[in-house]
């Protein structure tokens, strides 16, 4: 076992971000799929477990400010599965989540030339009928509140694992880029979290859709390109040519 990751993973929840939107630029190449990144074991163990779950985590909606919703309870009400409730569910399945973690960390940590921390163990479910509209993962993105931080400002990268794939819908989408993605059971999938990424969830049909999401903030830059924490890089949806653009309305409202 890697004690240094172990022990990086293992310090203090870091939840300030030293790396400022936009840095990671605006390729679709920053969104990457691997697909049968979890075992057989593995997915069965989650996905029977995330079947299994009847404790659901207990939340309140938080508004910035500006009166703006920067969380909303309701919209995630009996369907998240925090480290906490997993352990009440089943103590099992947070060593399973932890250990996954450790496998992509690295992968993470040399495709952006960071290293890195990761955010708790959380199962979430996906219901018939639900959907999420684009979003960023670490700040708000739309109206007079763009560019500002979000309940989570240190998602500086998002991850997801899959458990099942057999629902209809549930693509996961990013308009900036046209790209969409039907998730694969057992794959692991990357991006940054900043606005220029921001992403969708199409309609789920059929049976619920499960999974594992989770965020990374970065601790330290490794690659010779450095965060300027002064500079304004270039996030599309500031950009004043594309004021009164509808550049990310798309496929969710199907």
């Amino acid at each position: 076992m890697n004690m240094e990751r172990m022990n990086v993973n293992h310090l203090e929840r870091v939840t300030t971000s030293i790396t400022p939107s936009g840095f990671f630029g605006t390729s679709k190449d920053n969104i990457v799929e691997l697909e049968n990144f979890m075992t057989e074991e593995e997915i069965n163990f989650l996905e029977k477990s995330a079947k299994g779950i009847t404790i659901w985590d207990v939340t309140e909606s938080h508004v910035n400010e500006n009166g703006t919703t920067i969380y909303d309870a309701n919209y995630w009400k009996d369907r998240v599965a925090t480290r906490p409730s997993l352990d009440r569910n089943d103590p099992k399945i947070g060593p399973v989540i932890e250990g996954l973690f450790q496998r992509l960390q690295p992968i993470i940590e040399n495709f952006f030339n960071v290293k890195v921390q990761p955010t708790g163990q959380t199962i979430v479910r996906w219901l018939p009928g639900q959907l999420q509209k684009p979003h960023a993962d670490k700040e708000l993105h739309d109206g007079p509140d763009a560019g500002l931080p979000n309940d989570f400002p240190y998602y500086d990268i998002a991850s997801l694992f899959y458990l099942n794939d057999d629902y209809e819908g549930g693509e996961i989408y990013w308009p900036l880029q046209g790209v969409s993605i039907k998730p694969k059971r057992g794959a692991a999938y990357f991006f940054p979290g900043d606005m220029n990424y921001i992403h969708g969830v199409t309609a789920i049909k059929g049976n619920i859709r499960y999974t594992v999401p989770f965020f990374w903030t970065i601790l330290e830059h490794t690659g010779e390109n450095k965060p300027d924490m002064n500079k304004d890089y270039y996030r599309t949806l500031l950009d004043p040519e594309n004021r009164g653009k509808n550049l990310y309305e798309s496929v969710y409202e199907e």
